[in-house]
């Protein structure tokens, strides 16, 4: 039997829900290696079509040498383009470490009543490998903090380019 750690966070941005669910999730491939190119190098997709970001997707996402691993693959389980709500299945790359399995997502994309801008809340459960019991504080540090990094940095750009992906 496998153990599973949750993790949950939440990050308030000055972007309007769906204009960053856009960037973040439908048009990703196109949107963040030109946003954040310090942190991406290309996102490509495997299956599901050319234009990517929807249901059953599959990507393989290349990191800059700014970043402490090289790749990912995940796969979009969920695109609820509606509800703004995204559930992504990390699994493969060094992200994962020796002790993970995979990491299942989920993000949602919530208005704030203040700003116009909204608070994207997600929950991660790290799928641990058989025979390991706990995820370091130091690698759910790196993972936030990856988080945080690509998500900031997104926002500013966002920001400071109104047309895009409006």
């Amino acid at each position: 039997m496998s153990v599973v750690v949750e993790c949950v966070d939440e990050l308030k941005v000055k972007v309007a829900p769906k204009r960053f669910f856009k960037a973040l999730i439908t048009d990703a491939q196109h949107v963040l290696p030109e946003i954040v190119p310090h942190i991406f190098k290309t996102i490509e997709i495997l299956e599901q079509g050319r234009d990517g970001g929807a249901t059953g997707c599959i990507r393989r996402i290349s990191f800059t040498d700014a970043i402490p691993f090289s790749h990912l693959k995940d796969k979009l389980e969920v695109v609820d383009t509606e509800n703004l709500v995204v559930k992504i299945n990390l699994f493969e790359g060094p992200m994962l470490g020796d002790n993970m399995d995979s990491i299942y997502s989920e993000k949602r994309f919530v208005a704030s009543d203040d700003d116009g801008g909204c608070i994207l809340k997600w929950k991660h459960h790290l799928n641990l490998k058989p025979g390991h019991t706990h995820v370091s504080q130091e690698q759910i540090h790196g993972l936030n903090q990856f988080s945080m990094a690509f998500l900031t940095s997104a926002e500013a750009y966002l920001v400071a380019h109104p047309d895009v992906c409006a």
